[in-house]
Formats: structure tokens, sequence, C-alpha cells
């Protein structure tokens, strides 16, 4: 699959007013849904399924309507790169979310154009490196810069580094690792050939790249200190899985790109178009966000609630932004991973 498209960089952060009233006049009734019933079906990332789902038990509990029908949803789990590659799956669904809107010019420069140019972001995750809490501590000790030149280095302090990155084919992380690369490394130099003999393979790597590059984190050599280019919501929930022995999610010191999962209703029939943005509408109310961020999802602004971050070990703050890459960047950062 190519990955040379553009959209505007500033997809990968997108800002968004929060939900307000239903769209289309759209209430929750407590009546019988004797009109029948609306199925909507949403593909999303695998990491914000599982929250999508928790807002999507509600809102069809709740019964809301379109045209007189209550509105049932049904959130799936699907990798982007399974979703651009099928065009049986498009057809069968309303919305999609994938983990950045880059997928979105993707599947449209692949000619389908049921899939719109941008979307609403629900909610974003830096990319970040990530190493275990004694390597971590160990760095900061010994003042080594937590840049991201830590992955052109197959060795700091003399001991070597056991690095991790997704393929950019499967996963934005990894396309953000080699953007990332290429603006403060001067050029990612032989790091890539490194990267891709450590990458996850195709098999392990169904969710995506952010989650699968974690697995294994704390198993390198004796004398190897992992470090592994992931999303901060991937580093929360490996955390909230793998008690007493967590992960430390850290912002590279020249700044970062967010993902920022987009809502882009796909439906072709006006029913169910209607019914799937009444659904995105829901996505933007306060239950919503508050669902996202006990999931480790940021607000689409960058934010954490304070409870929130103290939860999760992070900072309220958006984390520094590097640069927005041009197309020019885009282009050579993803041929370097190939050659």
């Amino acid at each position: 699959m190519s990955l040379k498209v553009w959209v505007p960089a500033a997809v990968l952060l997108v800002a968004v007013a929060g939900g307000g009233a239903w769209a289309f006049g759209l209430l929750p009734s407590p009546s019988p849904c004797r009109s029948g019933t609306v199925e909507v079906s949403v593909a999303a990332q695998p990491e914000i399924a599982p929250a999508l789902r928790d807002v999507a038990s509600r809102f069809t509990v709740e019964r809301h309507r379109v045209g007189g029908r209550c509105v049932r949803v049904r959130v799936t789990a699907v990798a982007p790169a399974e979703f651009a590659h099928r065009p049986d799956l498009r057809r069968r669904t309303d919305a999609w979310v994938p983990e950045s809107s880059l997928w979105l010019g993707i599947v449209r420069d692949a000619g389908d154009r049921s899939v719109p140019q941008g979307g609403t972001s629900l909610a974003v995750t830096p990319v970040v490196l990530a190493t275990t809490r004694p390597v971590a501590d160990e760095f900061a000790a010994d003042h080594v810069a937590m840049s991201w030149k830590l992955l052109l280095k197959p060795k700091v302090n003399g001991l070597g580094l056991a690095r991790k990155a997704a393929d950019p084919g499967v996963g934005i992380s990894g396309m953000v690792t080699m953007l990332a690369l290429d603006q403060v490394g001067n050029g990612t130099g032989d790091v890539a050939g490194d990267l891709r003999k450590s990458a996850p393979s195709p098999a392990d790597d169904a969710a995506g790249g952010a989650a699968a590059v974690l697995a294994g984190l704390t198993a390198a050599e004796r004398f190897d200190r992992p470090l592994v280019v992931t999303t901060e919501q991937a580093a929360v929930a490996y955390n909230d899985a793998h008690r007493p022995n967590p992960v430390a999610p850290i912002v590279p010191d020249e700044g970062t790109l967010l993902l920022d999962h987009p809502y882009a209703v796909t439906a072709r029939d006006p029913r169910h178009r209607d019914a799937a943005a009444a659904f995105g509408d829901a996505l933007g109310t306060r239950f919503a966000r508050d669902t996202l961020q006990r999931a480790g999802f940021r607000a689409p602004d960058g934010t954490f609630g304070d409870a929130h971050a103290r939860e999760h070990g992070v900072s309220a703050a958006p984390p520094k932004a590097l640069r927005f890459p041009t197309r020019k960047e885009i282009d050579r950062a993803l041929a370097s991973w190939k050659t």
C-alpha cells in the first residue's frame, strides 16, 4: 500500500467544538421503537474502539431517533490498513474512526470517494518514546537527553538500545517516527534498516503498530535498554494491563505530532448518514469526552482533565509540537523506510 498521499498537516491535530444538541432535532425518547431500527456500523481504530462502544451502548439505550426509527450503533475494531484494503468492508460501514486523518486521504487517493476528505477529531494522542520505568530513571540519573536522535544510536553510554517502531505502512506512529528523525536528525541514515528488523510482524500487528511495539518490552537482552515508539494512550493502556511493571511514555525534547482520530461518516444512503451523524454528535458530549479520557486519550485540543492526567501519570498540558512536515518531507521519510 502506498502512503504517498498529502493532506494538510493540520489534520494530525484537529480542534473541534464540544458536542451540543443532537443533529437533525434528534432527542432521546423513552418510548418503544415502533417504527423500527436503523443499524449504524462504525469501524474504529482498535485502541479507541472500547471507549466508543461504551458511548454507543449508552446512545442505543437512550433510543435516539432518525425519521421515527431508533438508532442502534455497533462499533467494530478494525485496523486502518485492513479498512483501506477492503472495499467490501467499507461498503458495509457507515462511519470510520482511524488513528489519523491521513488514512482518509490514503483511501481517497486509492479511488474511494465515499470517504470524506476530513472528519471531526474525537480525541488525540501524542506519538511518544517509551521504555521501562527503571530505564527511564537510569536515563534521568545519567542526564540522557530524551531526543528522537536516540533512535539513531545503537548504544547510549556504552550499553545497547533495543529500538523498535511500527512499519509506516501499518501505523501512523511509524510514519511520525521517520518524519521526526528527518526533522531533528538531518536524515534517517541507516536507522530505518535497524527499525525494519525489529518492527512487529504483520501477524502481530493487526491493531496498527502503536500497541504492538509494546509487546515484549521487558524482554530485551540483559544489557540492552528497550526504547520504542508508540502513543501515549497505548502506554496508558499497557500500564493498566501490566501492573506493577509500567512503562514510561516520554515526549521527546524536540516535540512530537498527535494522532487526531477523526470521525468520518461514510454511509451512502441518507437514513444511515443521518443516523451516523447523530452518533457523531453524541461523541462530542461530556460523557463521551470523559469516557475517552479515562481510556487515555486527550481532548481534541491536546489537553487532559487534571484528574485524568494524575490518574495516568502524564501532563495535563498539550505536549510540545514538532513543526508540521512538508509533502516533500513526508515522501522522503516514507521512502527511507523502504530503502
